[in-house]
């Protein structure tokens, strides 16, 4: 031994200096260095285990007055909002730099872009991805494993029945903990009338499935016990807890239809906790409590998300959600409803889905030329709050509607576009860290606006005085749209912007900044070909080859015929960022937004054709009369 020290003293002299002395000199002293330690390793080591022997997750508990009576009127207190962590990416470098083309607003407003003295070079941490696929039923040896990653991204349950067995799995987990009492709470709007009444027949099957689950009889004997609760502008508990199947099915169909268009959603959450979190039986038998939300719409509160997530957490409360997927960078979508007393439908009524960020992120810009808008996106998550309350309490948004008309994407490929659920102060904190999210933010934001949509591309005879008065009006509705775009340009465009695209490692950010900036070029080059082609017309005033043509159309063309010199540079740029979101974002509504941009070329030419005139004033009006129905009762709208 003294030999090999010896040797290590001859290679590494510097060791030895370091030590006070030659290493085979120190030999004793070194080895009862290391049996100290390792002594006092294993007595840490040892009361560490001790303790988390000792410590127990337990609830307080006491008895808690559930009386109908003044479940309305429970105070709600100011609780302190804990800090949220701030979850960022990292950068790198995984696209090829984009060519710093700027688009400048020829004396537009440009907006100003707050960095609150961050110089962007901040050192991010990595996003990590995880993926799950879907979720089984487990036999009851599995359900100790992991059936779902909570706070990690919405679960897509299918339908009501797929969303009520993976229900019936959480119900299972909870009640591993030992006695559980489970709060459902129902969103108490019309609109969810039809799905109230599926998982009233389904409810049933749910508990059967546990207790077929149940191979240690943990639910028997008052070991899971339930509560309805219905909420819309004021809240009602339907049951007292109880373990009776049939009194749980007749309190889910006894829900009352709220008429006032308000959900009180995080505001019941809070209370509901509060009630029954510490929740004992006339034996004193104590519960743990979970809450399960059903609903399809965000909820008219959020100001009191922070609340009911700290109450909750506060609480050891998971809160489930089964609702609909959010609409992809939009606030406010529509549904059709059918009133369950007249059976009137009234179609498109609004409703509120997402959006599934803090922030909206995305921008609002017509498309041209025939074809979709895609205004009705899913997009892939629940509503950001919706969601948030779930992943920060320890439950699960399960994705259960999927509305008609509605695009749907594969959920696996959308898991690493997941939002940033965090708090709004987070969030902003982020935000202000990155100039490319804040020019992101800023386009979006610009764009939230009632643009006009595509201009008429068919005009009159050059000859006749219909021609430049249509060319005119048509003109007002590019230059319109033009401004609009040349403002949201503005941040995007930034050069500063444009180098930080490739030290972005979010796939999500990824996405919106080459959808949008590569969006909003190919439409600042169509405002620009459009008026180019209409100057061309009136300069030239062409006549119809052909005698029957009676119409002048623009129709997509390749050839890009702007006298700007920079016209063909900024549109083969649009391309590339098109192209590349499409590469990139296979499966995502970016990619799909992007190849309807690119469907018809940015350019137009002249074509005439032969258009049908329109019909007279005269037999317009006396086919309206002969049409219209006799007048009724207004009927008033329902409030969802």
């Amino acid at each position: 031994m003294r030999e090999l020290l010896r040797q290590l003293d001859e290679r590494y002299p510097a060791l030895s200096r370091w030590l006070g002395g030659p290493l085979d000199v120190q030999a004793p002293a070194l080895g009862f260095s290391v049996a100290v330690h390792l002594t006092l390793l294993l007595v840490l080591g040892l009361m560490g285990y001790s303790a988390a022997q000792e410590h127990k997750e337990e609830l307080t508990s006491q008895v808690v007055d559930t009386k109908l009576a003044d479940f309305n009127r429970v105070e709600v207190q100011d609780i302190d909002r804990p800090d949220a962590p701030l979850t960022t990416a990292a950068p790198a470098s995984t696209a090829p730099t984009l060519g710093s083309i700027a688009v400048e607003g020829s004396g537009q407003p440009q907006p100003t872009i707050v960095t609150n003295g961050s110089n962007g070079n901040v050192s991010l941490a990595k996003f990590e991805i995880k993926r799950t696929g879907d979720v089984m039923l487990p036999a009851a040896p599995q359900l100790g494993q992991n059936v779902a990653i909570r706070g990690t991204g919405s679960e897509h349950a299918g339908d009501v029945e797929g969303a009520v067995d993976h229900v019936a799995v959480e119900i299972m987990r909870n009640l591993e903990r030992g006695r559980t009492l489970v709060i459902w709470a129902f969103d108490a709007s019309g609109s969810l009338v039809v799905e109230r009444d599926k998982l009233g027949k389904h409810i049933e099957g749910v508990y059967n499935h546990i207790r077929e689950l149940d191979k240690e009889k943990k639910a028997e004997e008052g070991g899971l016990l339930t509560a309805v609760v219905g909420f819309g502008q004021d809240r009602k508990v339907l049951t007292q807890p109880t373990s009776d199947p049939a009194e749980i099915i007749s309190a889910i169909k006894a829900v009352p239809i709220d008429t006032s268009g308000v959900e009180t959603t995080f505001g019941t959450v809070s209370e509901i906790v509060r009630k029954w979190h510490k929740y004992k039986d006339d034996k004193g038998k104590s519960y743990h409590a979970m809450v399960i939300v059903v609903t399809d719409e965000v909820g008219d509160d959020e100001g009191r998300l922070e609340e009911a997530i700290t109450t909750a957490r506060q609480g050891k409360v998971p809160v489930y959600v089964l609702g609909s997927s959010a609409l992809f960078g939009k606030v406010e979508g529509h549904m059709n409803y059918t009133d369950p007393k007249t059976k009137q439908i009234f179609y498109n009524l609004p409703v509120r889905l997402g959006p599934e960020s803090v922030r909206l992120e995305t921008i609002h810009l017509p498309f041209w030329y025939n074809g979709p808008q895609y205004d009705s996106l899913d997009a892939g998550f629940g509503p950001y709050a919706l969601s948030r309350l779930a992943g920060e309490t320890g439950g699960i948004y399960f994705v259960t509607r999927l509305g008609p008309g509605r695009v749907t994407f594969d959920p696996n490929s959308m898991r690493e576009y997941r939002p940033d659920w965090v708090s709004t102060a987070a969030y902003e904190q982020g935000i202000a860290r990155s100039k490319l999210r804040q020019a992101v933010l800023l386009a979006a934001q610009v764009t939230q606006q009632n643009l006009p949509g595509q201009p008429s591309l068919s005009f009159p005879s050059a000859e006749g005085p219909e021609f430049k008065e249509a060319m005119k009006q048509n003109q007002i509705i590019v230059a319109r749209i033009e401004y609009t775009v040349k403002e949201a340009l503005v941040p995007i465009s930034d050069r500063e912007v444009i180098k930080m695209r490739d030290r972005e490692t979010s796939r999500r950010w990824q996405a919106h900044y080459d959808l949008i900036r590569g969006r909003l070029l190919a439409m600042r080059i169509r405002c620009n070909e459009f008026n180019s082609a209409c100057a061309r017309m009136l300069k030239d005033q062409p006549k119809f080859k052909n005698p029957g043509s009676n119409t002048w159309k623009l129709v997509p063309d390749d050839e890009i015929n702007a006298r700007d010199s920079q016209a063909k540079v900024v549109a083969e740029e649009a391309r590339k960022l098109l192209k590349r979101v499409v590469d990139d974002h296979p499966g995502t509504p970016w990619a799909m937004l992007a190849q309807r941009e690119l469907k018809d070329p940015f350019g137009f030419k002249w074509v005439e054709a032969n258009v049908p005139p329109p019909p007279k004033r005269n037999e317009m009006a006396a086919a309206k009369k002969k049409a219209a129905p006799m007048p009724a009762k207004p009927v008033e709208v329902p409030k969802l």
